[in-house]
């Protein structure tokens, strides 16, 4: 049960979402359990903001393969200032709990609230599923969304006897701990939102096992382990502690929904448990009186020949980046940005994002030379960074706070080329540029 990785299985996996996806855009009908609806383009929002990691671009990968382009990047200022008031799906990936819910604190904690209370649909995985989990500690206890307990919580902390520094977080006077990473076999117990049902697999990285609660529905559970399992503690604590606890949980609120994952199902490896986030999301609002497709992006064609060379002096700054990224995988160094170890491959993740859209986007029709300014002058500040810090390393000075700025800077740069991306995407479903 390997996951599946080609190209064109995915792309057949892929392809009854994009359909759906393309002919909801566009107000068509699409057939839903053997009749024919009008289904709501949602309008999705992806959080980029402070605590989130290099897995938020995940998202992006699946998203983009099926079909939902309306995407916006939130971070904890844009939550803040109401931005969830145009969205239909939020999604929070992993990265730094704490640092997440410090940034958006008791506004954001406030507006998530009503987000969902209103109708909204809530995907959080990893940091994110750990987010709105009852808590009494500071700043957690501002999102008790969920009264739900995991089995990876001690007061006693096991031995770990691989990567200790990717073994436990602190929590309070107690350890979120993490037995095992990468591949897991989950099987899925609800056939009222999968379009699929029995085992799959999934990678986890440090996410959660929830133990059963009556505040929320199960509907996967850790099943099993994998040849690509990587063990971190005792294999038996590694069993008592996941299996048969569940991986994905559910819990509506108000009109709204909370779907809570253990396991990276966005990761783009994946591909099956891919569309099990789309599956969440069609539940989620099914219940929606409107089924309006996305506003039409405006068209800003534009004869000036300076968006070109100012798009070919992006794509060179980036190139630029790329390779002293790649030099920096090759040094022993790794950085704690509060309660997460960044590796230098985590750079990369963010470059090659852009990279393998650049050629995929027409720049005289959807971008303005203020965007593209504001994304040289990022692009430019980040290969500098990046020398900088390569240049440190080999005089063995400490890069942290210059890796911090280096990665807050990846954030805004890489969700500023995708806005400029989706919107092109968008441009083309409306003109019949997908087929």
């Amino acid at each position: 049960m390997l996951p599946i990785k080609n190209e064109a299985t995915r792309n057949d996996i892929f392809k009854p979402y994009l359909t759906i996806n393309t002919n909801s855009a566009l107000g068509k009908p699409v057939k839903i359990n053997g009749s024919f609806k009008k289904l709501l383009y949602p309008k999705i929002g992806i959080y980029n903001g402070s605590g989130a990691s290099h897995s938020w671009l995940w998202f992006v990968e699946i998203l983009d393969s099926m079909g939902f382009f309306d995407i916006e990047f939130v971070d904890e200022q844009h939550i803040k200032n109401g931005g969830l008031k145009n969205l239909h799906v939020l999604l929070l990936s992993g990265g730094d709990t704490f640092a997440i819910a410090e940034s958006l604190g008791k506004e954001g904690a406030e507006k998530i609230r009503v987000f969902l209370e209103e109708g909204g649909l809530y995907i959080g995985s990893c940091a994110g599923a750990y987010l709105p989990l009852k808590s009494s500690l500071s700043p957690l206890n501002l999102f008790n969304f969920a009264s739900v307990r995991i089995s990876n919580l001690t007061k006693t902390l096991p031995q770990p006897v691989k990567l200790p520094e990717k073994f436990c977080t602190s929590y309070g006077c107690q350890y979120v701990f993490h037995p095992v990473r990468e591949e897991v076999t989950i099987s899925l117990t609800d056939s009222t939102i999968y379009q699929q049902n029995g085992e799959l697999i999934a990678p986890i990285y440090g996410g959660p096992a929830f133990l059963p609660s009556e505040n929320a529905r199960t509907l996967a559970r850790y099943a099993g382990f994998t040849s690509q399992t990587l063990f971190l503690a005792d294999q038996q604590l590694a069993y008592d502690t996941l299996i048969g606890k569940s991986a994905v949980i559910t819990k509506k609120m108000g009109k709204g929904h909370l779907f809570l994952l253990g396991p990276h199902l966005e990761h783009p490896h994946y591909f099956k448990a891919n569309t099990l986030i789309a599956d969440m999301i069609y539940y989620g609002i099914r219940e929606r009186e409107d089924t309006s497709s996305f506003s039409i992006p405006s068209i800003e064609t534009s004869e000036c020949k300076n968006l070109n060379t100012l798009w070919r002096n992006i794509k060179s700054q980036v190139s630029n980046s790329r390779i002293v990224a790649l030099s920096l995988e090759r040094e022993q160094v790794k950085w704690q940005i509060g309660y997460k170890i960044y590796e230098p491959e985590k750079i990369s993740v963010f470059l090659e994002t852009i990279w393998s859209r650049f050629d995929k986007i027409n720049i005289q029709k959807c971008g303005n030379e203020t965007e593209l300014y504001a994304i040289i002058t990022m692009s430019k500040r980040l290969t500098d960074l990046l020398r900088s810090i390569k240049k440190h390393i080999m005089q063995e000075v400490d890069t942290t706070k210059s890796a911090q700025e280096m990665f807050a800077l990846l954030k805004k740069l890489t969700s500023s080329f995708l806005s400029l991306y989706f919107k092109d995407l968008r441009l083309n479903l409306i003109n019949g540029g997908i087929n």
